[in-house]
């Protein structure tokens, strides 16, 4: 039987050298084909450990994901979601198998190898890890966040020619991101250059003033320069902690992932605390057909409810948390808040009294008291309870706060309230709403000076904030 022979390539019969070459090319291109779309078979599906205990929400959630990747094994996706939700669970080992095999799926995803590289750190194998982030900026030197990796870990292990060398690079592929001039800022900070590390920190926080670990570089370089009022708005604005690393297209679907009650109890503070307590409400109540009676989510899931205006729901969650554990000091502040917004004012009172019954100095019990006696307008009993508060907590700022507000707005005591908004600058020299009060009040009283001066320093704190806005729009009123 004749060979068959491509009907493009019959043209070149009388040229057989060129004939043979261009089959060459053709069987080459046939090859590259099928190594594309003809791939190998995708690696195993990795599961829990065996043995391992693990929460019933979690287990459930987890067992979902798998089932997801058993039904469409070539599908990256779904391999990366069970992968973050292994690692955003603490499942590190697991997590690492899972994008190691992710890899060998997408191998021009930088994303892969450098969340294994994460998990290796996560599983206390600093060298290996920062060998793997070596790695990964050698495959892909454009990838921002993996020289971001390598400068961190770099100047953990201290190894300044590394960090210096990584930073650079993150500040010349990603000149709006501020971990790279902070970066380079905290290695001019250990050298002892302050000058040039002053310089890169204050354009980190330009990049971006929420910063808070960039300003508290920032205020220890204030600090050794002798700049001290300058230290301690930025140590004030900063903090050491919290150091979230740079952000990726893999990193915001992370959260979504979390299913250990104690982080979703946290998670949801955040969310009512952002001024989104409707989602919390929804994030608890998923928790909730899981963990059944347990009383600190029954009570962060009656916080929530009040928070979203739903009195009534809250007050039959809390109602459970106390049958479920009566002694609770949090539910029953929170239940006293629960009859405060009902208007159940005597009912709120008992509460709070039995909260410090068992808890005598309890700042959270004594704020709740307050409560309770404003919606009865009588505010000087609100304002004994929150002396009380501060005899507790003397260095809480916005306990301060709160004072001078009703001082000055319901009793008309505008020298006592401005004590209190001076009082709390010298505890927390960046809070905003104080300087945004004080300044307001410096209007009134006449002041305008002292209330342009105010603004100045506002600005230094938010300057983008609300609180800046609110102060401008009263100087601005006749």
């Amino acid at each position: 039987m004749p060979a068959v022979v491509p009907a493009f390539l019959q043209r070149f019969g009388k040229h057989p050298r060129l004939a043979a070459s261009v089959l060459a090319t053709f069987l080459a291109a046939g090859a590259l084909w099928l190594a594309i779309h003809v791939s190998s078979p995708p690696p195993p599906v990795v599961h829990p450990a065996a043995g391992l205990k693990l929460d019933r929400q979690l287990e459930s959630y987890l067992a979902g994901l798998i089932s997801e990747v058993e039904r469409n094994p070539s599908d990256p996706n779904r391999r990366k979601s069970l992968g973050l939700a292994y690692a955003a669970n603490g499942l590190w080992s697991e997590a690492r198998e899972t994008f190691l095999g992710l890899e060998t799926m997408i191998p021009q995803q930088p994303l892969a190898p450098m969340y294994a590289a994460v998990a290796l750190q996560e599983l206390t194998d600093e060298a290996g890890a920062w060998r793997e982030f070596v790695q990964v900026t050698a495959r892909f030197p454009t990838f921002a966040p993996g020289w971001y990796r390598v400068g961190e870990a770099a100047l953990r292990r201290g190894d300044p020619t590394n960090a210096e060398q990584a930073f650079q690079r993150l500040i010349a592929l990603a000149p709006l991101e501020w971990r790279g001039p902070a970066g380079l800022g905290e290695l001019r900070l250990h050298q002892g250059r302050f000058a040039e590390a002053q310089s890169l920190l204050e354009k980190a926080v330009h990049i971006d003033y929420s910063a808070k670990s960039a300003h508290y570089l920032l205020g220890q370089v204030y600090r050794n320069l002798g700049r001290t009022n300058e230290a301690r708005f930025a140590l004030d604005l900063g903090s050491a902690e919290n150091r979230l690393p740079m952000p990726d297209d893999w990193a915001e679907e992370a959260p979504s992932h979390l299913r250990l009650l104690p982080d979703q109890l946290a998670q949801a503070d955040e969310l009512a605390q952002r001024g989104q307590p409707e989602q919390a409400v929804q994030l608890l109540r998923r928790a909730l057909v899981f963990h059944g009676e347990q009383p600190a989510l029954l009570n962060q899931l009656a916080v929530a409810c009040n928070r979203a205006g739903k009195p009534e729901e809250a007050l039959d969650y809390v109602n459970r948390a106390l049958k479920a554990d009566p002694a609770s000091v949090a539910s029953h502040v929170t239940r006293a808040l629960v009859h405060a917004r009902r208007g159940q004012f005597e009912a709120g009172r008992l509460d709070a009294e039995e909260a410090l019954r068992l808890a005598p100095c309890l700042t959270q019990a004594h704020l709740a008291l307050a409560e309770l006696w404003l919606g009865q307008d009588n505010d000087r009993k609100a304002v004994s309870a929150l002396e009380t508060a501060l005899h507790c907590d003397p260095k809480n700022a916005e306990i301060h706060v709160e004072l001078g507000d009703i001082l000055w707005h319901n009793l008309g005591e505008k020298g006592s309230a401005m004590d209190h908004y001076q009082t709390a600058l010298s505890i927390h020299p960046a809070l905003a709403r104080a300087w945004t009060r004080l300044g307001q009040l410096q209007w009134e009283v006449g002041d305008g000076a002292a209330a342009r001066r105010t603004l100045q320093q506002l600005i230094l704190v938010a300057p983008a904030g609300s609180e800046r806005s609110e102060l401008e729009a009263t100087l601005r009123s006749p």
